[in-house]
């Protein structure tokens, strides 16, 4: 095993959103993974020894994502182009259950806009296939998304993984090839 004083430091994005990532500061503090803060240009987290070509940026839930992949689309593919253009593979970390690593679960997901919704809930409202009634559009839901996301890989370069929360700190550490205290 590496020791603590030669382990490249990964670097962390400072303008990610706050309190959204302290179970990652302090896994990695309890794992004694070297890190600070620095603004990124694109993506989460990267080693700060340029070693090798990988980025990771990090989304909450597949509802973030969806956000992403919806309202945010320009922005988010720019996002994704500037990595590929610098030499950069970004790899999407979405925090929420492995399943949705299968495309197939992945079309199983329902938008947190329709499961709050009366509509919905009675079962008169069929958003993979209806526009909202209550809202008068058709919602980002699961079969969309993996399109989106399968055509964003093809067409921008970029990797999507989901793990569980808890698991996210040791997937960018597998990620960035950086190791880590059992």
């Amino acid at each position: 095993m590496t020791s603590r004083s030669t382990r490249p430091e990964i670097l962390c994005d400072t303008r990610q959103q706050k309190g959204k990532h302290g179970h990652v500061d302090g896994w990695f503090t309890a794992h004694g993974v070297p890190f600070s803060y620095r603004k990124l240009d694109f993506g989460d987290y990267m080693r700060s020894d340029g070693f090798g070509n990988i980025v990771v940026d990090t989304k909450k839930d597949v509802q973030e994502l969806a956000g992403n992949c919806g309202r945010e689309h320009a922005r988010f593919v720019r996002e994704l182009d500037r990595a590929r253009d610098a030499g950069f593979r970004l790899f999407i970390l979405v925090e929420e259950l492995e399943k949705y690593n299968d495309r197939d679960e992945m079309y199983r997901w329902v938008s947190r806009v329709c499961r709050s919704c009366k509509e919905f809930r009675a079962k008169r409202c069929r958003p993979s296939v209806d526009r909202c009634r209550v809202r008068r559009f058709k919602p980002m839901n699961g079969g969309t998304l993996a399109k989106i996301i399968t055509k964003l890989e093809k067409e921008h370069g970029a990797l999507f993984m989901f793990c569980r929360r808890g698991d996210t700190a040791r997937v960018i550490c597998d990620l960035l090839g950086v190791e880590y205290d059992e």
